[in-house]
């Protein structure tokens, strides 16, 4: 049966395991190679936030005003889900500062200001002594309800509350001052505070499940039982909330980072960025099981004890009373009890280390305690001074717990905590986003909130005990919290624009000679190591400075001065290190001023320059570690971490590299190899400051490559790169290269195929070509000759006839359309005979001024018949063209000109370009669209203004002037603008002294003859026929011809007839030989070259490359006599 001894001993095991839970963090480290476990504690250890409030408190403010508990658990939840920036732009900069309370953090913001410290660790005492209270009240009131349950009255339970706070405050003393750097992370504490909210957790969801499913046939019987009361339904209408909802909320999201146990916990104990992540979403969860479960068991207790005197902050443990639940009854109590627990424990020790650096050690310093150099050792002092603040403010708290009145709320308590705390959310936040706030702001705003927030809220929470006048008293809790906060940033802002922080003194009121102001290393160490000892001190000198004994009478730099104030700093906060340095400065020569703007500087020099390198390292792709000359580790980036994914806490500053290295080759990172001798080559490598290189593939698939430089000061630097991208795209192009040849083999086979295909269909559509040619020249000169025939009866009817009559009419247009179709058919004919090639060009010279005069005279009738003005300009200059083709071009251009201009005239000139006459005629008629200027010169093609004519043209004129130029290589171009005229072109070239020479030489035919005359010419071919065609054409041109059908033949004629001045050899013979075989095996017989052409149909390249080689000609059948004529008289002129 329970009773209130049992409780009793129920507690004192529960506390005797948070010791061994706490103990064995703390030696053990559990968590040190496992970030995922530590992750965890870090968002546990965010819940001691739900205190005997949220566990009791919660239940009782719901009972009594419907929705009014969710404020506390929703302000928390939505800063961590939308606020988690800032969060974490606190935490890095604190941890970065070693910051060690809120009061530091606050302090450090305005220039280490002594007395803003003071203010925040005064109100944060003042503030936190009431939550203290609350919780110390939340456990008796458990033991009072289980005791009055079983009509119990033990009189230990009188005292208990005292017993309690010294239990809680040994706890706090064993756990929270272990060490005097109070940065550290207090991990077996951590621990316990983790174990606590897994504790109240389970309680209060057993209590949950137990009343929903118990009480309560499920969630819908408990909204059925909302329903049917009217009393219900108004106290949890989703539209009342009770009044000061969102201001209680305001103070919520402030209590998160404002209240000292929650900034210890989120911002010191604060490791990296990864906790943070879990935090966000693990620590609103835990808020929403408790938040989900309140309403039931508040509605629970409602209808279980409706009429009873039961006090609603009691429901959680009075309902397993009622219901007859021992177990769940101690489950409850104990739930209860960590909630309290947690909460106290974590409060004490951070207000004692706020107590002891920003009042104690201030005290001390300024009383000239610390003064005497060498001879006190203050470590020890400042950890019995938090001892004692830890015992201090546990017993202060238990005073107001006997003086706070019985029946007030819990709700009401934590309230008044929380708009404490939330008086240094303005001079935090504004300090934080605005340059501009000053250390007199921030002082008036503190001040003003503080004190308004003691007359308005804390007093009257004594009740009668304290006279309060009336018009105090009747201000609400929320309106006074609301004018609090709003007086406080006002007078922030306010302060800040009229009392601006004043700038660093001038340079020269500053240092001065540095040479005889600075203080040496050996007395920055003995002034440091005073407050944390000696060894810590320097331990941590030599490894900032690199060197195993720090040289004692050297100067320490600036930058030394500022570690050594970080340093210092974890331990007596930043406002007293500053205190401290400054003393030690002072008694070096420099005065206060030069003291403080020797620091500042330093300061902001060393954190500008500490922030970019970081920023530039973590933002690297490539991890990066670098060790000092004694292989310590100094030096590492975040991508470094995350590619050897390393625990977060297993890598520290000063860390021999061997460790780590020893590390790798047990997780396999080195492969299957004697993992001593690879971690001895390492070391090796590092100390003979040997370069190294080399790829790693590690068990996940990864490739890195590791890249590792002596440094010339002493140290190294390892880069790792992750290549497996990289190498992924090498194995790719690897297999790809090996099927290369293949594949190329393959393509080259298939464009063979193709270009042979191709071959074939040119071959084939050159023959079809052919063939129209011939048909269209044969069927041309059929029709045209009944055409003529045609055309002399028509006029002889048009004489025999009267102009005017109707058979006249009809005569001349019989004699149009005759006319019209034999120039179609004419222009046809043409046409085919230059696609074919029938055509070949003749160049001769051409005067100019002749061509144009015969010009003129033809279309000079033409244009007179229209009206127009035909006007001729030629200069005296000669070109070099085929006489009759060119004339087509010009006589063309001026035929459409007259065509198609009706008024104005027609210009027929020349100009000048470079080495060529520009041929042009101009003309005004209707010009030519933009958009027709390609079309016109394709077959067929007329302007629709010709459509109207009635000598329309047969839209083949062009055309044919497009196929001369191209033959003669004249480039034909156009102008035109519509409505205006026209300007069609041809560029022939200039004669020159070469063509002006060649017209008095004979012909080439004449030189030729000569050449070929007597000439001895060896024909090899398998066919008789073409030996006969070859002889019959080569003794017209005079030469002595000598025939063989193969090999044997040809040595018998050369034998028989001696050497031939050429050889005319076939490629493909009959007796599996080839013309280059023969032509071998005849040079070796006369003993010397023989010039030969190759007659040949094969039209490979390779053929071609091997008579290349081998300097014969080569002629493709089938042969043209002209073409062969030519080959001969070159071949010949090369001898």
């Amino acid at each position: 049966m329970l009773n209130p001894w049992s409780l009793i001993l129920i507690a004192l095991a529960y506390m005797g395991l948070l010791f061994a839970i706490a103990w064995f963090g703390d030696k053990k480290r559990i968590a040190r190679d496992h970030r995922n476990v530590q992750a965890l504690i870090y968002s546990l250890s965010l819940a001691v936030y739900c205190t005997s409030w949220t566990f009791y408190g919660a239940v009782g403010s719901a009972a009594t005003t419907g929705w009014g508990f969710l404020p506390i658990y929703i302000g928390p939840a939505l800063l961590m889900l939308v606020g988690i920036d800032l969060i974490r732009r606190i935490a890095v900069s604190s941890r970065d500062q070693r910051i060690t309370s809120i009061a530091d953090y606050i302090a450090y913001r305005y220039g280490r200001s002594h007395t803003i410290a003071v203010l925040v660790t005064l109100a944060a005492v003042i503030g936190s002594v009431p939550y203290i209270a609350l919780q110390l009240k939340g456990i008796t009131t458990g033991v009072d309800v289980i005791g009055k349950s079983i009509g119990s009255d033990t009189p230990l339970t009188s005292n208990l509350p005292l017993y309690l706070a010294l239990a809680l405050a040994l706890f706090a003393i064993l756990f929270g001052t272990r060490n005097m750097d109070a940065s550290e992370h207090h991990r077996g504490l951590m621990w316990a505070i983790a174990f606590e909210s897994i504790v109240k957790l389970l309680a209060f969801l057993a209590i949950g499940l137990f009343v929903i499913f118990g009480v309560f046939n499920g969630f819908a019987d408990v909204a059925e039982t909302v329903r049917n009361n009217r009393q219900y339904q108004e106290l949890f209408s989703p539209w009342r909330l009770p009044e000061g909802f969102g201001i209680q909320m305001i103070l919520a999201m402030a209590a998160i980072l404002c209240l000292p146990r929650q900034f210890h916990v989120a911002i010191v104990e604060f490791r990296s960025t990864s906790e943070l992540k879990l935090a966000r979403w693990l620590f609103p969860a835990y808020l929403a099981v408790f938040a989900m479960l309140v309403v039931p068991i508040a509605l629970a207790g409602l209808i279980a004890f409706s009429g009873q005197d039961v006090n609603p902050d009691t429901y959680v443990l009075a309902i397993p009373i009622a219901f007859d639940q021992p177990a769940l009854t101690v489950l409850a109590f104990l739930g209860g009890f960590s909630a309290a627990t947690g909460m106290v424990i974590v409060a004490t020790v951070a207000l004692a280390i706020m107590v002891s650096n920003d009042i104690v050690m201030p005290l001390l310093l300024r009383s000239g305690f610390a003064s005497n150099r060498g001879e006190t050792d203050l470590s020890q002092t400042l950890l019995r001074v938090r001892r004692v603040s830890i015992l201090a403010i546990t017993l202060i708290a238990y005073l107001y717990y006997q003086v706070i009145e019985t029946g007030v709320p819990l709700a009401s308590i934590g309230l008044l905590s929380f708009s404490a705390a939330a008086q240094f959310a303005p001079a935090m936040l504004i300090g934080l986003y605005w340059r501009g706030a000053s250390r007199s702001g921030a002082i008036y705003g503190l001040s003003l909130g503080v004190t308004t927030w003691f007359i308005l809220l804390l007093l009257p929470s004594f009740g009668d005990g304290v006279f309060i006048p009336d018009i105090i008293s009747d201000v609400s809790f929320n309106r006074g919290a609301i004018f609090s906060l709003l007086l406080n940033t006002a007078a922030v802002v306010l302060g800040s624009l009229l009392f601006p922080d004043k700038g660093p003194s001038s340079e020269s009121d500053a240092i001065g000679d540095e040479s005889s102001g600075l203080i040496t290393q050996g007395e920055l160490e003995t002034t440091i190591g005073r407050f944390l000892g000696m060894r810590r001190t320097r331990d941590a000198m030599a490894t900032y400075l690199g060197m195993a004994e720090p040289e004692p009478a050297a100067l320490a730099t600036p930058s030394t001065i500022q570690f050594g104030e970080r340093l210092l700093a974890g331990s007596i906060g930043s406002a007293s290190a500053r205190t401290v340095l400054t003393t030690a400065l002072h008694h070096q020569g420099l005065g206060p001023e030069a003291v403080l703007d020797l620091l500042n500087r330093t300061s902001q020099a060393v954190q500008f320059n500490r922030e970019l390198l970081e920023s530039t390292l973590d933002n690297m792709s490539q991890g990066v570690a670098v060790v000092d000359k004694h292989l310590r580790l100094v030096g590492w980036n975040r991508r470094y971490m995350e590619l050897m994914d390393y625990p977060e806490d297993s890598v520290h500053l000063g860390q021999p590299i061997e460790e780590l290295i020893r590390y790798n080759a047990t997780r396999g990172l080195m492969g299957d190899v004697d993992h001593e001798k690879e971690v001895q080559k390492r070391l090796e490598h590092l100390q003979g400051r040997i370069p190294y290189r080399f790829e790693r593939q590690w068990q996940d698939g990864r490739v890195i490559e590791i890249q590792g430089n002596p440094m010339p000061g002493g140290g190294y630097v390892t880069t790792f790169t992750d290549i497996s991208h990289f190498k992924s795209i090498e194995r790719e192009l690897q297999v790809i290269n090996e099927t290369l040849e293949q594949r190329v083999q393959q393509r080259t086979t298939e464009l063979r195929q193709a270009l042979e295909d191709v071959e074939e269909a040119r071959e084939a559509a050159e023959t079809a070509n052919q063939s129209k040619t011939r048909f269209l020249a044969a069927a041309s000169h059929d029709l045209l000759q009944p055409m003529n025939a045609a055309r002399l009866f028509v006029s002889i009817l048009r004489q025999q006839q009267e102009p005017e009559g109707e058979q006249a009419r009809l005569v001349m247009r019989i004699d149009r359309s005759l006319t019209a179709a034999e120039e179609l058919l004419t222009a046809l004919l043409d046409i085919s005979k230059l696609d074919s090639g029938m055509y070949q060009p003749e160049p001769v010279l051409i005067a100019v001024p002749e061509l144009f005069e015969q010009l003129r005279r033809r279309f000079k009738p033409l244009a007179a018949n229209k009206n127009l003005e035909l006007r001729v300009h030629a200069g005296a200059y000669r070109i070099f063209s085929d006489r009759n083709l060119l004339y087509r071009i010009i006589q063309n251009f001026l035929a459409n000109a007259i065509r198609y201009t009706e008024k104005g005239g027609v210009l027929l000139g020349c100009q000048v370009r470079g080495d060529a006459l520009k041929l042009s005629v101009w003309d005004t008629g209707v010009g030519i669209a933009k958009s027709e200027e390609a079309a016109i010169f394709q077959e067929f093609h007329r302007l629709d203004y010709a459509q109207r004519l009635d000598d329309k043209g047969l839209g083949l004129g062009l055309a044919i002037c497009e196929r001369i130029s191209r033959m003669l290589g004249h480039r034909m171009s156009l102008r035109s603008r519509e409505g205006h005229g026209s300007r069609f072109s041809v560029e022939v070239p200039l004669a020159v002294r070469r063509e002006l020479d060649e017209q008095s030489l004979p012909q080439p035919g004449s030189g030729e003859t000569s050449r070929l005359e007597n000439l001895s010419v060896l024909c090899v071919d398998n066919e008789r026929d073409i030996l006969d065609g070859m002889e019959m054409l080569l003794m017209r041109w005079g030469c002595n011809v000598m025939l063989a059908e193969d090999l044997q033949q040809a040595v018998e004629q050369i034998r028989d007839h001696g050497e031939p001045g050429l050889t005319l050899v076939d490629y493909h013979l009959s007796d599996q030989s080839n013309g280059l075989d023969v032509m071998e095996h005849l040079q070796k017989l006369v003993g010397e070259k023989l010039p030969a052409i190759v007659i040949t149909a094969d039209r490979s390249p390779e053929l071609e490359e091997r008579v290349r080689e081998q300097a014969f000609g080569l002629l493709r059948k089938p042969v043209k006599p002209a073409a062969l004529r030519a080959l001969m008289t070159n071949t010949l002129k090369n001898l």
